[in-house]
Order: C-alpha cells, then structure tokens, then sequence
C-alpha cells in the first residue's frame, strides 16, 4: 500500500500524518455526478431566462452561469491532478471535453502551469500568483476595489488575454509540446461545445443567450470570481516549502464557497498538502488534520470577506 505524504516540507507534524489510504480513491460516479450537475445547473440557468424573461432572472441566470463555469474550471483542474477518473486517457478526454473545452481552454497547457504552481507557490515564477495578479500583496484597500471592478468590467479579461498574446508569460509557462491531433481534438472541442449550446439556444428561439449568458459572465462575473478564489488561496502569503501555511482554507461550506470555491476547493490547504485526493475528499482530511492541530488557525477563515479585509490595507488619509 502507498503512503501519501503530505506537501509539508521540515513540518514534523505534517511529516508524521498519514491519511486513510482509502481517501485517495478514485470514485468516478462521484466525478461524473458533480459534472452533470453542474451542466444541469446551466441549463436550468438558460432556461429560467427564457421562461421568465425579466432583468432580474437575467442577473440571477447570468451569475449561476459564472459561478458553474468556474465550477467547470475547477473539474478541469481536478483532471490537471488526474484525479477525475481512474483511466488518465479517460480522465483527460473528459476534462477536456466537458470541462476545459466549453472555456476555451487547454487541458494541456493547464496542467503544465499547475503543476509548476504546485511546486512551490507564490513564489515569483508561480504562473498562477503572476496571471491572477496575486503576487504583491497585500495592497490598499482601494487598489483592491479597483482590481475588482476592473475584472467584473472585463478589463481583467482583455489586460490578460493581451498578455498572453503579446508572450508576457512564456518565461513563467512551461512548454508544452503537443502533436497535430492533439491541437486538433483541443479546438474541436471548443468549436463543439460551444458549437453545441448554441444550437440548442438558437432551437429554442434565442441564440442571443448564448453571448448573453454565456460569453459576456465568462469575461467579467467569472474572472472576478476566479479572482477572489485566488486572492482566497495565496494572496499575502509567502513562498516555502510548508504548503500548510502558504495557501488558506475556508473552513465549512455556505453560500460563499458555493459562488467562489466549488468541489471543495475551498479546502485549499488540504489540497495543497495531499495533491491525490480527490476533491470529494479534502473535507474529510481537514477534519482530521484541524483535529489534531497541524493546520495553521492563521489560515483559517470563515469566509472569503475576512481574507479580503486581511489582504488589503486601510487607505491613508
């Protein structure tokens, strides 16, 4: 049997801990029933937009959308770890087809990055604290609502799309060789997908949803929650071989970690410590390791205002 050590570097603690082998299992009708729940829950988003055509169901639909399509980012980022399904051929086709896919996003090129992060966060060729603009807190309270507003007006999305293009970030973003088939069944997938919905939308008399509720949350309700996931994560914290105390966790599910940290990747520390466990999981083993002390309380939060307030500092007068 396989001992999963934690990510906990000289933490004697975290060295000592071992979790119950049977917490890295691999429950694929539990992968597959969050999935399709969060597709169920875009379409009843489209369709309450439809069968009551109000500003208000439009915000309301709108938001839904957002949160799942990050939620769908987060079963992307579960399959990066292969821990979607058993079989990674499996495991990739899904979470390219089903979740990387309707983004617009490589699973691929994804991965590579993530696993760069996981090596040692925040440290400054971490490509997720230098792509979601994390590494320098914490800053002014009012930079703070700037860098908000900018994402949820879609300057975020536009400031960081052009990054990419201009190659900003190809010091910081592994390479990632891949064949011509393999770039084929990527954007087929993305053609597809989207392809897809909007058929389906445009049967049903309403293709204009699917810029509506589809294209305009993805670039500014998505990445602001996608922001505040990863200002939750690491944001003020400090590289280090302890992974116990360079990433934050919110402690129990609420309506908060329903919008900004879906499948449990509010256990974010868990995750950082037990990168195998499958996120059905981490609630499991955070329960234990808070039992017995191994997680830091610093690190601990109630919610995701907290972090925001301990991330920012008061504006000068």
């Amino acid at each position: 049997m396989v001992a999963h050590k934690a990510s906990g570097g000289s933490n004697a603690g975290l060295l000592g801990f071992i979790p119950d082998a049977g917490l890295f299992r691999i429950q694929p009708w539990r992968a597959m029933t969050a999935l399709a729940a969060d597709w169920c829950l875009i379409a009843a988003a489209f369709a309450s937009a439809i069968l009551w055509p109000y500003p208000i169901t439009y915000l309301a639909a709108a938001v839904i959308v957002a949160r799942t399509q990050l939620a769908l980012a987060v079963v992307m980022h579960e399959s990066a770890h292969g821990t979607l399904l058993p079989s990674q051929w499996l495991n990739d086709a899904v979470g390219q087809a089903c979740a990387a896919g309707p983004l617009c996003l490589s699973l691929k090129t994804y991965r590579a990055g993530h696993v760069q992060h996981h090596l040692l966060p925040m440290r400054s060729d971490d490509p997720v604290a230098v792509v979601f603009d994390i590494i320098d807190y914490p800053i002014s309270r009012r930079r703070l609502v700037f860098r908000l507003l900018g994402a949820v007006l879609g300057i975020a999305y536009l400031v960081s799309a052009f990054k990419f293009m201009r190659g900003d970030y190809r010091g910081i973003m592994p390479g990632v060789p891949k064949s011509r088939s393999a770039k084929v069944w990527e954007v087929g997938t993305m053609l597809t997908s989207n392809g897809l919905l909007l058929a389906v939308l445009a049967l049903c008399g309403h293709a204009w949803l699917y810029l509506a509720l589809w294209t305009l949350p993805s670039v500014t309700l998505l990445p602001l929650f996608g922001r505040i996931r990863a200002i939750m994560e690491h944001a003020g914290l400090t590289e280090g071989d302890d992974q116990s105390r360079n990433a934050r966790t919110i402690i129990r599910p609420s309506w908060q970690t329903f919008l900004f940290g879906p499948h449990a990747i509010h256990y974010h520390i868990e995750h950082h410590l037990f990168v195998r466990m499958p996120f059905y999981n981490l609630g499991k083993v955070h329960q234990r390791l808070r039992a017995d002390g191994l997680l830091p309380p610093a690190n601990l939060y109630a919610g995701y205002g907290g972090v925001l307030r301990d991330v920012s500092l008061p504006d000068s007068k």
